[in-house]
């Protein structure tokens, strides 16, 4: 199937046209394999050149860590520990490391001829991986053909002909396949978060069949255009703005844009469970700002959920709405969360929020599943609910919050964590023993803006002290004045 792909036969080439890096032995090319550079230029290619054979190098050293979790007789939670170990060597997340290893192995079993080019430095890094996130719906024997089309494309393609290429064979080589059922529109149906941005922004991204989506973009649409021509008519009547939840309208005196409409519209969506009743939250949202960014004194970022910046205008707008405050204290020099005190098995809701505080992900290290949703709090040293002094008490140094999947490797074994000695003000540290292969020390997650505001305060004071001390002898200078020189003569 690949053969459509490869370079035409020499025979068949018009006379006078080679292309870079095959020409026949005993006759000479009509361009170079590699591109004629000057000598600044040189050390960068030669770098390309090493980035593929170590590109080559790692997926053939990740490739045996890939447990396929949908083959008979494969551990899921032996796969899970091999993943975490894999992602504290690529020093990445356990979600990122998943895609990384699944990649190296069909680097290794799927395009071994291709991967032999790479080894070489020939094949370009940034086309080798090119084609792994472009075919990762193909099945084996796709690939093969894949493999056979590609081991051929001479190193003489530019950029924009190599993507040429690769967009035509996988046009042909999907419509002589069946997309498996979850790479169907239909099966692609989520809603799903997008990593949230610095500067406050999230995103929530809805993907489906493209009848459906512009089905519901159009009704979306039309709601929006129906309440923006009843805020018009409002203004006309003098009544009061419908769907004005910020008071905008009222304020500016004009309409709300169709994007804010629909905004507004989706946000406040009633969602139906057809009567099934849904369990209270288990978290408050928090929402952590200093208390100088508060007063105006500082602009140091607020903090929603622990691990999302947001702007210190948004922060104490946040905070003005909300009529419930709890108080979160910390160390002002190392920002580590000071200790609740805890007397039971099960940990108290303030224990979970400072928990969650400490760690706004699962405390394995490389997961990144968050902890306001699914997490269990789990004792580090198991609870001896015969003998309760013998150990394993609950208290925040014995507990952690993981994710299900965690919970259950850890109960089985396969991850072993030991709580450190810890100094009072300072993070405390959890070392991990990941199947016995791979160990690692983690700190607990601190307030970043502790120190800062710490570090702030300082600084003001010295600068006050030294005003302070800079008056004061500018007044003794003034009350006793030096005497004068004498006469020169």
């Amino acid at each position: 199937m690949g053969e459509f792909e490869q370079d035409a036969p020499e025979h068949a080439r018009p006379r006078g046209i080679e292309d870079a890096g095959s020409a026949v032995p005993g006759r000479r090319s009509a361009t170079p394999a590699h591109p004629v550079l000057p000598s600044r230029l040189r050390a960068v290619h030669e770098a390309s050149l090493e980035e593929s054979r170590r590109l080559a190098v790692r997926f053939r050293a990740l490739a045996p860590s890939f447990l396929d979790p949908a083959e008979d007789g494969t551990d899921e939670d032996e796969a899970e520990a091999e993943l975490l170990a894999a992602a504290l060597a690529l020093r990445c997340t356990r979600a990122v490391a998943a895609r990384i290893v699944r990649d190296a192995h069909r680097a290794v079993t799927e395009l071994p001829r291709t991967l032999e080019r790479l080894e070489t430095g020939e094949f370009p890094a940034a086309w080798f991986e090119r084609i792994l996130r472009r075919t990762r719906h193909l099945t084996a024997a796709r690939m093969e053909d894949v493999d056979a089309a590609t081991v051929h494309w001479p190193v003489s393609l530019t950029a924009e002909q190599f993507q040429l290429r690769l967009s035509r064979l996988l046009s042909r080589l999907e419509s002589q396949q069946e997309s498996p059922a979850h790479m169907t529109p239909e099966g692609r149906r989520r809603v799903e978060l997008l990593p949230t941005r610095d500067d406050g922004i999230g995103c929530l991204r809805v993907i489906g069949p493209a009848p459906e989506i512009l089905d519901l973009a159009r009704r979306l649409d039309a709601a929006a255009r129906a309440v923006q021509a009843a805020q018009r008519r409002a203004f006309e009547t003098g009544e009061r703005i419908p769907l004005d939840p910020r008071g905008t309208a009222a304020e500016t005196g004009k309409v709300a844009s169709l994007a804010l409409l629909q905004y507004d519209l989706l946000g406040g969506a009633a969602l139906d469970t057809d009567g099934i009743p849904v369990p209270r939250p288990r978290f408050r949202l928090n929402v952590t700002v200093p208390v100088l960014t508060l007063l105006g004194g500082s602009e140091e970022p607020g903090m929603l959920e622990g691990t999302i910046p947001i702007p210190p205008a948004m922060a104490r707008e946040l905070a003005g709405q909300s009529t419930t405050w709890y108080r979160v204290l910390t160390d002002p020099c190392t920002g580590a969360f000071l200790p609740l005190p805890a007397e039971r098995y099960t940990p108290t809701r303030a224990m979970l929020e400072h928990l969650r505080l400490r760690s706004s992900t699962c405390a394995v290290p490389g997961c990144t599943r968050s902890t306001s949703w699914a997490s269990e709090a789990d004792h580090i040293e198991e609870y001896c609910h015969e003998d309760p002094e013998r150990g394993g008490l609950t208290e925040l140094e014995n507990l952690h919050l993981l994710c299900w999947q965690h919970h259950r490797a850890k109960t089985a074994g396969l991850l072993d964590p030991a709580r450190l000695p810890c100094t009072p003000g300072l993070p405390g540290r959890t070392a991990w023993s990941i199947h016995d292969r791979v160990s690692v020390m983690v700190r607990d997650g601190t307030d970043l803006a502790s120190p800062a505001m710490t570090r702030e305060l300082m600084d003001s004071w010295t600068r006050y002290e030294a005003a302070r001390e800079g008056r004061r002898r500018a007044l003794e200078r003034r009350k006793d004045p030096p005497p004068a020189p004498p006469p020169p003569f």
